[in-house]
C-alpha cells in the first residue's frame, strides 16, 4: 500500500472531495491528485497536519505495511450489479444507475469518492410522450434542469441495493502499476481496448459525460442540453478487432434531440432482454459488410499514441493518455 494510497483513504474515510481535502493543507486539488497517484509527495509539515487531523500516527500514514486505521486494507471492489429492471455499474469514483419504471426509462449518474457519493445528474425519458426530464450539477455547483428537480438535490447513493442484486462483473481499479503500450508494441486490438478500459468523466461546456468501458461493453450516460437537448444514456457492446471497433446491440439507449426530427430518435431495449455480447464481423480484412448489420468504427487514421476510427460518417480519436480518463481498471 502506498502514500499515495493511505492519503487516498484517509479523504475517502473523511468524505471529502480533493479539493475539499486540499484546502485543509494549502494545497490544490491537482496536488493532491498527484498525491494519492504517488507523482508527487506532501511536505513533511503537512503529513503532521494531516494526521492530526484525522486523529492517525504520522507513522501510520508514513510506513510501508502499516494500516492508516490499524486494520487491514480493503481495496475498494467496483461491479456491474442487475437484477430484472436494474443495471447499476460501481466504480470508486462514479455510479451509473439504470432503470425501468413503467413506460419510463431512467438514468442516474453519482460522483464521489468510494461510499460517498452524491447525484450529479438524472434523466427520466417517458416512452409514450418521447418526452425527457434531465438534471445536471456542474462544477461549481449549479443546477440546469427543465423540470423541478430540487427533491433530488443532494441524494447520496445507496449501497445497500447492492445487496438484493446480482454482481455480474468484478474488477479493481489500476494504481497505475501497468503502463499502457503504444500502437507499433501492441497493435490496433490491444490499444483500442486498454486504451479505453476504465472510467472517462467530465462536466463542461454545458456538457456532462461519463463512460464505463470493460470487457467489451460501454456503460454511458452523457447530456448536453443547453446545446441541442442531446441525451444518450445506456450500455453498448463495443469491442475492438484488428482494424477498429465494431459496435452491435444496445439496450436501454435514450438518444434524444431537442425537436424530435432526427431518425431514430429513440431506441431502446428492455433491461431484461437477451444481450449477447459483440463479436467482430467476419470477411475480407475482417470486415463483411454485405452481412453485417453492426456498426463498424474502421481505422482512418494513427500514431504512437493515438487512433482515430469512422463513426458514422464523423469520426472519433482515441488516446493513450486520455486527459478525461479519471481511473483505469485491473481486468
Amino acid at each position: 500500500m502506498t502514500l499515495g494510497n493511505r492519503i487516498l483513504e484517509l479523504r475517502a474515510h473523511m468524505g471529502l472531495s480533493q479539493e475539499e481535502f486540499g484546502e485543509l493543507f494549502g494545497s490544490t486539488r491537482q496536488t493532491v491528485s498527484r498525491w494519492e497517484l504517488d507523482l508527487a509527495l506532501p511536505e513533511i509539515s503537512k503529513i503532521v497536519k494531516m494526521a492530526r487531523i484525522c486523529g492517525v500516527t504520522t507513522d501510520s500514514i508514513l510506513s510501508d505495511g502499516i494500516s492508516t486505521f490499524d486494520a487491514d486494507f480493503d481495496r475498494f471492489v467496483c461491479g456491474v450489479y442487475r437484477k430484472k429492471d436494474v443495471l447499476i455499474v460501481e466504480t470508486e469514483k462514479i455510479a451509473l444507475v439504470y432503470l425501468e419504471r413503467g413506460d419510463t426509462l431512467c438514468a442516474e449518474l453519482y460522483e464521489g469518492m468510494l461510499q460517498n457519493k452524491t447525484l450529479r445528474a438524472a434523466v427520466a425519458y417517458a416512452l409514450k410522450d418521447k418526452k425527457a426530464s434531465y438534471a445536471y450539477w456542474d462544477g461549481s455547483g449549479k443546477m440546469t434542469a427543465n423540470y423541478d428537480a430540487e427533491d433530488i438535490t443532494g441524494r447520496k447513493f445507496d449501497r445497500k441495493q447492492l445487496d438484493g442484486m446480482r454482481r455480474v462483473e468484478t474488477f479493481l481499479a489500476d494504481r497505475g502499476k501497468n503502463q499502457l503500450p503504444t500502437v507499433p508494441e501492441a497493435g490496433f486490438k490491444t490499444c483500442l481496448r486498454k486504451w479505453r478500459t476504465g472510467t472517462k468523466f467530465y462536466c463542461r461546456y454545458g456538457q456532462i459525460l461519463a463512460c464505463v468501458y470493460l470487457n467489451g461493453m460501454e456503460y454511458f450516460f452523457h447530456l448536453e442540453p443547453q446545446q441541442q437537448e442531446n441525451i444518450y444514456c445506456g450500455v453498448t457492446a463495443a469491442d475492438a478487432f484488428e482494424l477498429g471497433a465494431c459496435i452491435g446491440k444496445q439496450y436501454f439507449r435514450i438518444r434524444h434531440l431537442g425537436d424530435d426530427s432526427a431518425k431514430f430518435t429513440v431506441s431502446f431495449s428492455w433491461l431484461n432482454e437477451p444481450f449477447n455480447k459483440v463479436s467482430p464481423p467476419s470477411g475480407e480484412n475482417g470486415i463483411d459488410f454485405a452481412s453485417c448489420d453492426r456498426k463498424i468504427e474502421k481505422v482512418k487514421r494513427y500514431g504512437d499514441d493515438w487512433i482515430t476510427v469512422s463513426n458514422c460518417g464523423d469520426e472519433l480519436t482515441y488516446y493513450r493518455d486520455d486527459g478525461n480518463m479519471i481511473e483505469r481498471f485491473e481486468v
